[in-house]
This record gives structure tokens, C-alpha cells and sequence, in this order.
């Protein structure tokens, strides 16, 4: 019997346990696949914008290190109107929902589901069926049903190079400790940087300063 052509996954993502959570998922579906993998947004375009044929599908993360993820979804749907793009996220929020389907995203999968749960997910997303985390479904349809003249304004928001590359790595998921050794300071400046942040973003916590990064596209 003919060798199955393999499917092409484009997976986004600059996390070495995710980018693993994701081929698992992927693999455990019929099909063989193909997982072409990057961890940097721009080179991940650059990928797409030279590409003469759509993904089967593509995974993007949107706390890149370089990037927001929300550019690779743009340049990707851009180039391929109707391939399958799905957004794999920590931040759960309906503001990184809204921006992403906005991008073009089709679907939104946390990543702290479970291998079975991003499988099915995939799976949703193969068959024309999008998925959305219940969740974020929750926050999207809070978010659609109130009048539009209350949601909030979006704000000019300024931030300094430090802050905003402070910003970048919290959206890793990175400690205070492992911030201060990727940017080379110390921590006293690393928690100075987030003082900051919280007052140009008027927030009081970490998950707010992300959701409202996210909302004024500053990731």
C-alpha cells in the first residue's frame, strides 16, 4: 500500500514543554504529520510569507519572545485565507480572544488542558468545527452581549524598552528571578519594571497587566 502523505503542522511556540504538549496532541491523531516548529514569531513568518502551500493547520502561541503571536495569525491568514489557525495560550482572558478571532484565529485552546483535551480540540478544529475553550466562551459571550458604548475605551499606553521587554517575559510565564537573568538586572530593578507597569496599565496584578497588555496590543 501507497506510504500516507503526512500532514503539515505549523506549531508557534517558544516553550520547549509546550512545543512537546503539542506534538503529543498532534501524534495522537490517525493521520501521520509532519511538525514544522518554530519559536520565534518573525521566523515564523518569514516561513509562511515564502510558502507555497497552506498548513494543514497552525498552533500559535501568543506570548512569543520576540513577537506577539497575534502578527504570526495576521501574516498567516493573509497568505492562506482558509487554512485552520488555532491560538495555544496561557492567558485566558476575553481580550486575547477578541484580538486573536479579530487576527483571524478560528479557535482558542488553553494550554492547561490536557493532552486528551487538545487532541479533541485539534481534532474540533480538522472538521470545521472551531473550538473555544468553556472558559473563554464565557468571557466572549459576556463580552459580545454588553452595549458597546460601555466596554472599556482602549488607552495610549507608553512603555519604556525595559518595561515592555519585562512585560514580554512575564507573558512566558516566567518568575521575577528568571526575568531579572534573561534581562541581565537585578531583581529590585526587575520589581521596579512591574511597579511601573501596574500604574501606566492601571492594574493591581500580574493576570490583569497581561489581559490589559494584550487588550491595547502591547503583546
Amino acid at each position: 500500500m501507497p506510504n500516507t502523505p503526512k500532514r503539515q503542522l505549523l506549531l508557534v511556540e517558544d516553550h520547549p514543554l509546550f512545543a512537546e504538549q503539542m506534538t503529543d496532541a498532534i501524534h495522537g491523531l490517525e493521520a501521520p504529520w509532519q511538525v514544522i516548529e518554530f519559536s520565534e514569531g518573525l521566523a515564523a513568518k518569514a516561513w509562511v510569507n515564502q510558502s507555497h502551500t497552506a498548513f494543514d493547520l497552525a498552533l500559535v502561541d501568543l506570548g512569543l519572545p520576540d513577537v506577539s503571536g497575534i502578527e504570526v495569525i495576521r501574516a498567516c491568514r493573509e497568505r492562506f485565507p482558509d487554512m485552520p489557525i488555532v491560538v495555544i495560550s496561557v492567558v485566558a482572558s476575553e481580550a486575547a480572544v477578541l484580538n486573536a478571532i479579530e487576527a483571524g484565529a478560528n479557535g482558542y485552546i488553553l494550554k492547561d488542558e490536557s493532552i486528551e483535551e487538545i487532541t479533541q480540540g485539534i481534532k474540533q478544529v480538522l472538521n470545521g468545527v472551531y473550538p473555544l475553550s468553556p472558559r473563554l466562551a464565557r468571557f466572549l459571550f459576556k463580552q459580545l452581549s454588553t452595549p458597546a458604548e460601555k466596554r472599556t475605551e482602549r488607552r495610549d499606553i507608553k512603555l519604556s524598552p525595559r518595561e515592555h521587554e519585562t512585560l514580554q517575559f512575564l507573558s512566558q510565564g516566567l518568575s521575577y528571578d528568571q526575568v531579572a537573568e534573561s534581562m541581565g538586572v537585578t531583581l529590585s530593578t526587575v520589581q521596579s519594571n512591574v511597579r511601573s507597569l501596574y500604574r501606566k496599565l492601571n492594574v493591581k496584578s500580574q493576570a490583569q497587566a497581561l489581559d490589559m497588555a494584550i487588550n491595547h496590543k502591547l503583546l
